[in-house]
């Protein structure tokens, strides 16, 4: 197998420099944070399940791509869970929430 080159590298970690992974939620978090992250799972799951695109999606969701963005990456707090709730409704109407 062959390694890339430093330079090569050096471009990766550049680029990967400038990216947001998705957040994760932890043993700390409040309640309400892991339901909010719950329910991007959902609908970050529903889109790989369909292999749609965040452009098809954000049509179908009637939302911009940005806000696609976000809910992929887990942004939580940049999404209110009304509106996560919503979206979850509108690919699924017969969705079912409840609370333990």
């Amino acid at each position: 197998m062959k390694y890339p080159s430093k330079e090569r590298l050096r471009q990766f970690d550049e680029k990967l420099r400038k990216v947001e992974g998705t957040l994760m939620v932890g043993p700390s978090s409040s309640p309400s944070e892991k339901f909010r992250w719950e329910l991007c799972q959902s609908l970050v799951k529903y889109l790989v399940e369909k292999k749609l695109t965040q452009v098809a999606f954000a049509k179908m969701l009637g939302i911009d791509q940005a806000r696609v963005s976000e809910i992929i990456h887990h942004r939580i707090e940049k999404v209110s869970t009304d509106k996560l709730i919503a979206y979850n409704e509108k690919l699924n109407p017969r969705v079912r929430f409840k609370i333990a």
